[in-house]
């Protein structure tokens, strides 16, 4: 209950803080046009445009395409001008990385010009272009000070929860899953992308925020994303737990709380067993996540997955050794409905390799460090982006800054704030009193406590002094030896 009151104090502060002018920063207004730009078409969508979505007559690109004319402008403009507090610590500082992007990029651009047999080579050379420049902003953005990163986090946090909850409203989940015009996986990685972006500005996983999240993957049937978000609080969990307390009185209260969780589970069971309808129940749970669908269960190798996988294996030795180029599957050069195998087939063997191992060091980093220190922040975004790359095995996201949930790995992927022992365990916003300091332990009556001598005031030997003698009359003034007395 403490937990439960703690958070909800941490999310009032934010709230107080955004009112208080905090919603005033430019990359938080960037990250709010973004989201409200991209989501908008959705929530004003009908059943009719939805139904020519899914007949194909349409797709969601030509709906939404306009909205990017503003979303991603938007974003560069307030990155842009957030960037100033960090852009020359990135230029000072993280040279290897930026030089590793620098001839990356290179490559991938040279590659997708020379061996690109689409028309639109140009077009995703720009996209591909403005992908660097955001990730590059992203890591700019780590740098800034604490509080505006918090403040800018705290809207996109705002904004995405807002638009998440107002497309529910607005279009209610159908019989199909959809929200609106928002894919059911793509509004199930939008509230995982609410759940870690909120982790990261709190510095913990909040429970209050955790099964909202859960329960709007839940309502889409997204089951590849609860398992990601399950994972992601699975492993905060095992990641901050610190063992057993050593002292007798610490460890009583954990002990009496794992016999009343043991002694009180089979109850609860039992209860329920007599009072719901348990099979109603398991087959209402089964249908709404679909494990018996011939068409999406999982015996329907993972809703069609499957065979795209094999035909990516089938078609290694057939594509070229560098990839068919950046998000060449919106053209139809390939259909892969996995993030990580896009990487192969969008960069080649080489350059997919090369990116997918930079993640994974990426993401091992920041886990490594931020158990060990500990410092939440760090740990967080390595949690996020382990169980990313987990989403992405199932799901076709790539870097993609149209794309929300690739942006937002984008941005977490760029945290290179160095880890400092101890820093980052409060909120900055929290407010609550510091805590005391351990009062000293009194010094026994009989103990003289030493002082450091004063060692500038002591004279090297065989060194003049600095001031020069005192007269021998002066000095019988103070030599009680030669006062006469009478």
């Amino acid at each position: 209950m403490k937990a439960l009151l703690a958070t909800l104090r941490i999310d009032l502060a934010i709230l107080r803080g955004l009112l208080r002018g905090g919603f005033v920063n430019s990359a938080g207004l960037g990250f709010a046009a973004y989201i409200v730009a991209i989501c908008y078409p959705a929530m004003r969508a009908t059943p009719a445009m939805l139904e020519s979505v899914r007949a194909g007559e349409t797709t969601m690109a030509n709906v939404g395409e306009s909205s990017l004319h503003i979303a991603v402008p938007a974003l560069l403009l307030g990155l842009a001008l957030f960037a100033r507090h960090g852009i020359v610590t990135v230029l000072t500082r993280f040279q290897g990385a930026l030089m590793f992007l620098w001839i990356f990029s290179c490559l991938v651009l040279l590659f997708t010009v020379l061996l690109g047999d689409y028309p639109d080579s140009i077009s995703q050379v720009t996209q591909y272009a403005l992908t660097a420049t955001g990730f590059v902003l992203c890591i700019a953005f780590w740098q800034a000070p604490p509080r505006a990163i918090d403040n800018a986090l705290a809207m996109a946090v705002v904004a995405l929860g807002g638009s998440l909850v107002a497309a529910a409203m607005l279009q209610g989940f159908h019989d199909y899953r959809w929200v609106g015009l928002i894919h059911p996986n793509h509004y199930a990685r939008y509230a995982y992308m609410t759940l870690v972006l909120h982790s990261v500005l709190t510095r913990q996983v909040s429970l209050v925020m955790l099964l909202p999240c859960l329960a709007a993957t839940y309502m889409v049937s997204a089951r590849t994303v609860m398992i990601g978000t399950v994972l992601f609080y699975a492993g905060y969990l095992a990641c901050t737990m610190r063992g057993v307390p050593a002292d007798p009185r610490r460890r009583m209260p954990l002990a009496n709380a794992l016999c009343a969780v043991l002694l009180g589970t089979p109850a609860v069971l039992m209860g329920l067993v007599m009072t719901l309808d348990v099979g109603r129940l398991f087959d209402r749970l089964t249908n709404d996540l679909a494990l018996f669908d011939p068409d999406r269960g999982l015996s329907s190798g993972f809703t069609g997955r499957s065979d795209s996988w094999n035909a990516f294996f089938d078609a290694m030795e057939k594509f070229v050794f560098f990839g068919y180029g950046f998000r060449s599957s919106r053209y139809n050069l390939h259909s892969v409905h996995s993030g990580v195998l896009s990487y192969f087939m969008d960069f080649g063997m080489l350059l997919g390799g090369l990116l997918l191992l930079a993640v994974l060091a990426r993401t091992i980093q920041l886990i490594w460090t931020g158990a060990r220190l500990p410092e939440r922040r760090g740990l967080i975004c390595g949690l996020g982006l382990a169980t990313t790359l987990l989403i992405q095995c199932f799901e076709p996201d790539n870097f993609n800054i149209g794309f929300i949930g690739a942006f937002f790995f984008m941005l977490i992927l760029g945290y290179a704030r160095p880890p400092v022992r101890g820093a980052a365990r409060a909120l900055v916003w929290r407010a609550l009193p510091p805590r005391p300091a351990p009062p000293a332990r009194p010094m026994p009556a009989n103990v003289i406590p030493f002082r450091q001598p004063q060692w500038r005031h002591l004279r090297p030997p065989g060194r003049a002094p600095i001031w020069p003698a005192a007269p021998r009359s002066v000095a019988k003034l103070f030599n009680t030896n030669d006062r006469v007395t009478s």
